[in-house]
C-alpha cells in the first residue's frame, strides 16, 4: 500500500512541478512588464529588475497552485486509467476512496505552503513592494532625469538635460519651476548633482543663472549663482500619500483595523472579507483535486466516455473558480453572507466525495430469467 501511494505522489508530484512553474513564468513575465517602464525610465539595475518581480511571486503562486493541483491531479489518474493502472488497483482491493489517499497528502502540503503565504509571506511581500517602490521614487527620484528629454517629475517642475555620466553628474541643465504659479521660475546651470538630505532630495546646481517673471510685471529679473540647491522634498512627499491596501496586511490588521482611521473604517467590510478569504482560499485546493479525481473515476464507469469526463471535471472546475470569486466580491458587501465562503468550497469537497462513493453492485436481470426458463 505505501509503494502505492508513493507511486500515485511521483504521477502527481511532476506535473504539478511543471504546472506550477510553467502558469508562475507566465504571469511572472505578463505581471513584471508594468515594472519595465519604471527600470528604463529609473535608469535602474537589472539586479533591481528582477528584486521587484520576484516581491510579486508569493500572489501569483497563491493564485495558481489550486490550478496547477487540478490540472496535475487531473491527468495524472487520467493518464493511469488510459494505462489500466487504475483498474488493476481496483481488481487489487483498492477501493476508489483509498486511491484519494496520495492525491490528499499532497493537497495536505499545498495547504500549509498556501496558509503560510496567505497568511506571511504575501502580505510580507506585497507591502516590502510598496517599500521599495517608494524608495525607488524618493531616494532614487534623480533617476527619473533623463538625458536630451523633458522630465516632468511632476505636473508643475519639469527638467532637462544635455548630458549626463554614469555616477550621476549632469551637464547643461534646465529647470522649470510653476508650482508657485504666481512667480514661475526657469533656471539653467552649466552642471548640477542630485544629493540626498535627511529633509529630502535636492538638485544642486553650479555656475548658473534663476530667471523669475512676477504677477504683474514686465521686467525679468535674473540672478546669477555659483551654487543652488532645488528642494525636490515636495515631489517626494507626493509619493507617500496612500492607504494601505488589504493585500498588504497581516491577518490580525484584516480583522483588528484601526478605527481611528476613518479609510479603515470606511473599508471595514472590505478588509473583514479579505481576511476570511485567505482562510478560505487554500481550501479549494483539495476540492479541486477531488474534482479532478471524481472527473476521472467518479459514478459509473463508461469506457467511451472519458472525454466527457474530462470536460466535465474542467468545466466543474472553472464553476469553482468563478462560485468563490463571486461569493468573496458579495461577502465584501455585506457580512452576512461570509458564512458562504467557508460553505462553498465544503459543498464542492462533499459533492466530489460522494461521486467517489463505491457504486452498489448491479445484478444482472438475465440470471432470473434464465433460472425461470430452466424450471
Amino acid at each position: 500500500m505505501r509503494g502505492i501511494t508513493q507511486y500515485i505522489m511521483r504521477q502527481i508530484a511532476w506535473p504539478l512541478l511543471f504546472a506550477t512553474l510553467t502558469l508562475a513564468g507566465v504571469i511572472w513575465l505578463t505581471q513584471s512588464l508594468r515594472f519595465i517602464d519604471r527600470i528604463v525610465n529609473n535608469n535602474l539595475s537589472i539586479g533591481s529588475f528582477f528584486y521587484l518581480t520576484m516581491l510579486v511571486l508569493p500572489g501569483v503562486t497563491a493564485i495558481i497552485l489550486p490550478i496547477a493541483a487540478f490540472c496535475a491531479t487531473l491527468y495524472a489518474y487520467n493518464r493511469m486509467a488510459g494505462d489500466s493502472e487504475l483498474i488493476v488497483l481496483s481488481g487489487a482491493g483498492f477501493s476508489r476512496l483509498s486511491l484519494t489517499r496520495p492525491a490528499w497528502m499532497i493537497a495536505g502540503g499545498l495547504l500549509v505552503v498556501l496558509y503560510v503565504i496567505g497568511l506571511f509571506l504575501g502580505p510580507l511581500s506585497a507591502r516590502t513592494l510598496r517599500t521599495t517602490q517608494f524608495e525607488f521614487r524618493t531616494a532614487l527620484a534623480g533617476m527619473v532625469i533623463m538625458e536630451g528629454v523633458f522630465n516632468t517629475l511632476s505636473n508643475n517642475l519639469t527638467v532637462y538635460v544635455r548630458e549626463r555620466n554614469a555616477v550621476g553628474e549632469m551637464k547643461g541643465i534646465l529647470v522649470h519651476d510653476s508650482r508657485d504659479t504666481t512667480r514661475p521660475v526657469t533656471m539653467m546651470a552649466e552642471q548640477a548633482m542630485l544629493v540626498l538630505t535627511p529633509q529630502g532630495p535636492r538638485l544642486v546646481m553650479a555656475n548658473g543663472n534663476r530667471q523669475q517673471v512676477e504677477a504683474g510685471r514686465r521686467s525679468l529679473s535674473i540672478l546669477y549663482f555659483d551654487t543652488y540647491s532645488l528642494d525636490l522634498n515636495a515631489y517626494a512627499k507626493q509619493e507617500t500619500e496612500g492607504w494601505r491596501e488589504p493585500s498588504e496586511r497581516y491577518l490580525h490588521e484584516l480583522f483588528w483595523p484601526n478605527l481611528n482611521d476613518p479609510d479603515d473604517v470606511a473599508n471595514r467590510n472590505k478588509l473583514f472579507s479579505e481576511g476570511h478569504r485567505r482562510l478560505v482560499a487554500p481550501l479549494y485546493t483539495p476540492a479541486l483535486m477531488m474534482i479532478a479525481i471524481a472527473g476521472v473515476i467518479g459514478g459509473r464507469f463508461n469506457r467511451r466516455g472519458q472525454g466527457l469526463r474530462l470536460l466535465g471535471a474542467a468545466g466543474a472546475a472553472i464553476l469553482v473558480q468563478l462560485v468563490s470569486l463571486g461569493v468573496a466580491q458579495a461577502a465584501a458587501r455585506s457580512p452576512l453572507l461570509i458564512p458562504l465562503m467557508y460553505l462553498a468550497p465544503l459543498l464542492f469537497l462533499g459533492s466530489a466525495l460522494w461521486l467517489l462513493r463505491e457504486p452498489f453492485a448491479a445484478t444482472s436481470s438475465a440470471e432470473p430469467t434464465a433460472a425461470a426458463g430452466a424450471a
